[in-house]
């Protein structure tokens, strides 16, 4: 019995020192092993690209662009040239026409006229009578006061009158008036000779002589 003991007492500590080998094998040699590392595939590069587009506008050359703005201003310059002639031509055309027009007048128109500006004048209150003569661009008027008016051909008469003259017609710029009896007379008489001329220079000199007499006074 105590040799069994004894062998099952050895084994037991065999075994023993065996297991606690091991053990300590495990825990000093035995290495953990990293998980691998997964390597993700490269990704294909496209060494492929697009070509580029090599079709430009055409760079516009500074010859051409002052070209272009030269091109443009002349144009203006010659709009604005053509615009200013023809407002010239428009206004110098409508002076020159008046001035022929007037030049030109028969001596039936000038009576006519005449007798429009005499009709003007007598509306005013205070002319009682009055006489025109005219010659082109020139009229000549003499008047007669109402009894009742005493305060003769001053300065607002003047331009009472003339007013009503320039309505009729506003192309008769020199006005001369009087109100003296002799010349009123002379102003009348003219006037009917007038009506009776076959051109205006008939009666020229003796218009300009009576212009003299009353802007004279």
């Amino acid at each position: 019995m105590n040799l069994k003991k004894s062998m099952l007492l050895l084994l037991g500590v065999a075994a023993t020192t065996i297991a606690l080998t091991g053990c300590s094998m495990k825990q000093s040699g035995t290495t953990a092993t990293a998980a691998p590392i997964v390597t993700n595939s490269p990704m294909p590069v496209n060494t492929t690209q697009a070509p580029m587009n090599t079709a430009m506008a055409p760079e516009t050359s500074p010859a051409s662009e002052d070209l272009g703005m030269n091109s443009g201003v002349n144009a203006a310059n010659a709009t604005t040239g053509a615009m200013n002639g023809a407002t010239s031509g428009t206004a110098n055309g409508a002076i020159n026409g008046a001035t022929n027009m007037a030049s030109s007048m028969t001596p039936a128109q000038a009576d006519r006229l005449a007798e429009q500006v005499e009709e003007a004048v007598e509306r005013l209150s205070e002319v009682d009578d009055a006489e025109a003569v005219i010659s082109n661009d020139r009229v000549l008027v003499a008047v007669e006061f109402d009894d009742q008016y005493s305060a003769g051909l001053d300065d607002r008469m003047k331009q009472m009158i003339t007013e009503a003259v320039q309505k009729v017609d506003d192309g008769l710029k020199d006005i001369e008036i009087t109100d003296d009896s002799t010349l009123y007379g002379q102003v009348k008489g003219l006037g009917e000779r007038l009506a009776k001329a076959t051109g205006l220079d008939e009666l020229a000199d003796d218009f300009g002589d009576l212009w003299d007499r009353i802007t004279g006074r």
